[in-house]
Order: C-alpha cells, then structure tokens, then sequence
C-alpha cells in the first residue's frame, strides 16, 4: 500500500499539470456518440461471434493456450513478436509481445502511434484529426491492464475518413503484451481476444510469493492506471518488494501523458526499509532513476533527475518503513488503543534526498478508517484485516485520486 500511494504522489503531479482532468459521467467513454450520424453510431454497436480458435504457444517465454480467430506470426525480432489474428471483420486484431519495453503505459501509446501511421500509409491520406475515445484500466484474469482508444480522422473534405483504433496492454511475469484493432465497433470482440492472448502469457505466483495486491487508480472518477505489489521472501527471511504502476492521463481532447514506475526495495521482517530501487518513464522519456542504501550511519542516495545527477546524505539516518512495514504499522495502530503514529518513509518523487515524515491516525468516516498525513497531501482510506488497504481518496485542490483494491493474493504475513 505505501508504494501505490507514494506512486500517487506522482500521478496527481502530472495530473495537476492538466486543467482538463475532470469529472466524467462515463468513466470509460470520453465521447458522446449522440452527435455522431447514424452509420457510425451502429458501427460502434457492432460485434461479431468468432467460432473457431487457435492453439497459441511462444516457447520462449512458456505461453500457451487457445486464442479466439485464426493466429499467425508475421514477425519476429529478439525480445520481439507480432501477431495477426483474423477474427472475420474487415481488419485482424494484432498483438505485439517484448521482453524490452518502456512499460505498459508508455509502449501502448507508442504503438498506438505506430498504427496511426500504418493507417496514413494504407489510405494514403495523411492524419487530419484524432480524439481520446475511450480509457480504462482494470482486470484480466489476475493481470492489470491499460486501455485507450482513439478516433480518428484522415484527409480532409469529402475524402475525409475516419476509423477507431481499439488499444489494451498488459505486463505478464516476463513480458508485455499490446493488442490493437483498427476497426470502428467490435469492442467486446476484441477483449475477449485481449483476454485470452494476454492469459496465455499469465502464470500462478511462485512459492516465494506471499502477497500480492492490485489497485486501480481513478483521477475524479476517470480510471487512468494501476499499482501493482509482489511481496517474496528469500532464505534469510527478508522481504522482496516489486512496484509496478502506470498511468494514461489526457492532456487534451487529442493527446495523452504517459507514466511508468518501477521500484524494487528490500525490508525486513520488522517492516524496515534495507534498500530501494526505483525509476520512471514518462513520455516515452527517462525521468528519473534513485538507488537508496544504508552505509556507515548514513542513508545514501544516488540517481538522476530529468538526466542531472542526483546524490547525497539524508539528513535523517534513522528507521524508515518499507513497503511491507505500511501494512503492519497499519494492522498494529489498528488493534491498539493509540489514535496515530508517526513514521518516516523514503518518497523519492517527494523528494529524493529527504526523509518524509507520515503520520497515520485512525478516524471514524463511512468509507475511511484511517488518515495518511504526509504534509502536502492527505489520504483517508479503509484497511480491513492485516491492515490491506480496500480503498481511498487523496485531494490535491480540485483533483481527486481514488484507489481501490480489485486483486488481492495472500496477506502481508511472512509464511
């Protein structure tokens, strides 16, 4: 839970760069269809049974299973495939697959782009318009995903036309998938094609893994990302700790900003932070990168930021709470007579070279247990059992991040 808010403290940054971030009635569908003429309203509409199936299996990364439509490789590169899969409409789904990627966030915009192009090139007409259609984020079977569709527009007058690019991605253990359809309607079509592909890629969690949330991330209403945890325990009893969130925000009508953050720290079983690892994508760009290590007496940081250097010594060299730390301090508050307590914790997108002081308290509200102070900004949110966090909001003036659980595997209880 720490590691997904603390990632929020990045998101409502690049969300408040953006006076566009509003609420939504639809939180999936950024156009309304009602202006639009009939012919293309009952497009949209449109879907299509696909009776037959194909044996799908990618040795290499140990996928395997059934994907709706006939399947077929066209390329393949090192750490690289891409795939067309007929569904019986006028286009084919296609999937791409890397084992090098910027992230969920970033590379799906990218290869939206890339279509783009492929669609200026096949009708020979050049890119004249093109509107955020549709955002989402959520669920395939235990995998988080991202979702962005795009309207489009080429050429320009009565030679004008126009098409609707549906995109998903989703980042399995040792890969990311994309999948993409350039065809207006056949949305539910293409999910479950989405789905099944992506799932071939999907394995159980290993041995080692004991918990294991995943929190979808809603700016005022709109879903725009995720945050994913994995919590393993080596040999000597110390705790690994994976972050992965990413996030799509609409500057505008026509165009998105992107974010992908990966962080990797190890604790204690007492919930103290050993070391940290973290850095971020944003725009298809390296934004930042921070390692963080104890050394003699002294909490040491070395990175970059907007690619200038960054290091130096926390002034604060005492305990920090990791990430497994924030469910256990949440479940002992909780069962103890105490209203807060108060904590430091490593927040490098906060900043890098200080020590963030959070004070956690509880509080009696319909949807909150419990309040996360950390200074500029404040977090009601409600922890049930073993303190796992359920589901929050944290304000920024007229911004609103909610989270809310929507997988959880196991409990943040070493076995």
């Amino acid at each position: 839970m720490k590691s997904a808010v603390l990632n929020s403290l990045k998101s409502l940054g690049i969300a408040g760069s953006f006076a566009v971030v509003a609420p939504f009635a639809n939180a999936v569908d950024l156009i309304d269809l009602g202006d639009f003429p009939a012919w293309f309203t009952d497009a949209m509409a449109r879907e299509v049974t696909v009776a037959n199936t194909s044996d799908f299996e990618l040795t290499a990364l140990s996928a395997k299973g059934k994907v709706p439509g006939a399947l077929s490789l066209e390329e393949q590169e090192e750490g690289y495939w891409y795939y067309n899969i007929n569904i019986g409409t006028g286009s084919p789904v296609e999937c791409y697959v890397f084992t090098e990627f910027d992230g969920p966030a970033n590379s799906l915009n990218a290869i939206i782009k890339h279509n783009l192009q492929g669609a200026e090139a096949l009708n020979g007409k050049s890119l004249s318009g093109q509107f955020n259609y549709a955002i989402d984020s959520g669920l395939t079977g235990a995998t988080p995903y991202l979702q962005l569709d795009t309207l489009y527009m080429l050429g320009e007058g009565a030679d004008k036309v126009s098409g609707v690019i549906k995109a998903m991605s989703a980042q399995t253990e040792q890969s990311l998938q994309i999948c993409t359809h350039n065809e207006i309607g056949y949305r539910a079509t293409f999910r479950s094609v989405f789905d099944a592909f992506v799932q071939a890629f999907a394995q159980p969690h290993d041995a080692a893994t004991f918990f294991s949330p995943v929190y979808r991330i809603s700016i005022n209403g709109m879903p725009v990302g995720f945050s994913r945890e994995v919590f393993s325990v080596d040999s000597d009893g110390d705790v690994g700790i994976e972050n992965y969130s990413a996030y799509i925000f609409p500057v505008d009508a026509s165009s998105v900003a992107t974010s992908d953050n990966v962080s990797t720290s190890w604790s204690r079983a007492d919930g103290s932070l050993i070391n940290a690892n973290q850095y971020a994508i944003e725009n298809s760009t390296l934004a930042s990168r921070y390692a963080i290590s104890y050394n003699e007496d002294a909490w040491y940081v070395e990175g970059e930021l907007q690619g200038k250097a960054v290091s130096g010594k926390l002034d604060y060299n005492s305990w920090l709470l990791s990430g497994l730390g924030s469910y256990l301090e949440t479940e002992i508050l909780k069962q103890s007579d105490k209203a807060s307590a108060t904590f430091h914790m490593w927040a490098p997108d906060a900043d890098p070279l200080s020590a963030l002081e959070v004070n956690l308290s509880k509080i009696d509200s319909p949807n909150a247990n419990f309040k996360l102070d950390m200074g500029a900004l404040v977090m009601e949110f409600q922890a049930k059992e073993h303190g796992i966090f359920e589901q929050g909001t944290l304000s920024r003036g007229a911004l609103k991040m909610q989270m809310e659980l929507i997988y959880l595997h196991g409990k943040p209880v070493l076995p």
